[in-house]
């Protein structure tokens, strides 16, 4: 009997031994994910970008790219990939964030400007502004499906979110005539809705007001349009107004004042600004973006002679001038991006 009661002992001890080693596997908490913040700058003149630390404001490195004439960056998360377009050498160049070298390149038309990546991650639309074709790359294939010739020249361009629509600006030189939107499928690339705006039209749109903005810097004007059949909701006058960026939160639009050295804060509901506008730390704030928490500002300053590139701190709606950092010569496009390491 003694025998028998101690094999149940025995059994009962060895599965609370299981269950406990069980219970402490499950409670192993796997480590915390890693991510790095970082600014990529396309330093024009320079034939280089510069990788900055988002948090620290730090340069992490200086990429060459020989021959080059770096102009806008843009980052697609769905492929952790970093995108050049390169204006000398008609290229835009691939870069690995992790490495931060490039890894490949595709040749597109002459004269790359702006460019900019749908949501999904799907397409890359490229302007060439010398030879006024859009270069659409495939971002699974990297590979150019279509060229489409536009017959006038292209300036900004802009997706949507669920990658349905494109935007393009168009320049037309005679300061008489109005410049333009165009609005174009991307499953057939054809031409969709086309309007009127300023001079030197700038495009930014956002999914949670379905509203296209349209910074408009040589006429001082800022337009907001709905982002389906280009109908006006507004116009209103903001001077110098060029590069444009949305809070996290899309309540706020960030706007650049290219001629006067400011930056404004508008309300992306009604348009209307949000308080004074903000003096920059240098002169011809360029281009800027805004990391993912909403409260840091980057704002890149271009011109043959410049290397600054500097930062804001965003309470809400207020910004406040926080500190310069030096790049390369003529800092120009540039892209945040916020990625896991480990």
């Amino acid at each position: 009997m003694k025998k028998v009661l101690l094999s149940v002992l025995s059994i009962v001890m060895f599965s609370a031994f299981l269950v406990s080693c069980n219970s402490t596997e499950d409670e192993i908490i796997a480590p915390p994910k890693v991510f790095e913040e970082n600014v990529l700058i396309a330093n024009r003149n320079a034939g280089s970008v510069s990788f900055l630390d988002a948090k620290t404001n730090q340069v992490l490195k200086t990429l060459s790219i020989p021959g080059a004439a770096p102009m806008y960056v843009v980052y697609v998360p769905t492929k952790d990939k970093l995108y050049v377009g390169d204006a000398f050498q008609n290229k835009v160049h691939i870069i690995n964030p992790k490495t931060k070298e490039v890894e490949s390149s595709i040749n597109v038309g002459v004269g790359v400007f702006h460019m900019w990546a749908d949501g999904l991650g799907k397409q890359l639309w490229v302007v060439n502004d010398v030879d006024k074709t859009i270069s659409v790359i495939d971002l699974n294939s990297n590979t150019v499906v279509q060229t489409i010739n536009v017959g006038f020249v292209p300036h900004d361009v802009f997706l949507n979110s669920d990658g349905t629509k494109a935007y393009v600006s168009i320049l037309d030189f005679n300061p008489s005539m109005p410049d333009r939107v165009f609005m174009y499928s991307t499953s057939t690339f054809a031409k969709t809705g086309e309007v009127n705006v300023g001079k030197d039209p700038h495009l930014y749109a956002l999914p949670s007001t379905n509203k296209l903005y349209v910074p408009c810097q040589v006429s001082n004007q800022f337009y907001t349009l709905n982002a389906n059949d280009f109908s006006l909701i507004s116009t209103t006058t903001l001077v110098g107004a060029h590069g444009i960026i949305p809070s996290p939160s899309q309540s706020t639009l960030f706007v650049t004042n290219f001629t006067g050295s400011q930056v404004y804060s508008i309300n992306s509901a009604n348009s209307a600004l949000n308080g004074s506008a903000v003096s920059t730390l240098s002169a011809i704030p360029h281009n800027v973006v805004v990391n993912e928490a909403g409260n840091k500002m980057f704002v890149t300053h271009s011109g043959s002679m410049s290397n600054t590139v500097s930062t804001y701190t965003i309470n809400g709606n207020i910004i406040t001038p926080e500190t310069t950092i030096t790049t390369n010569t003529n800092p120009f496009g540039l892209a945040y991006y916020k990625r896991e390491v480990n």
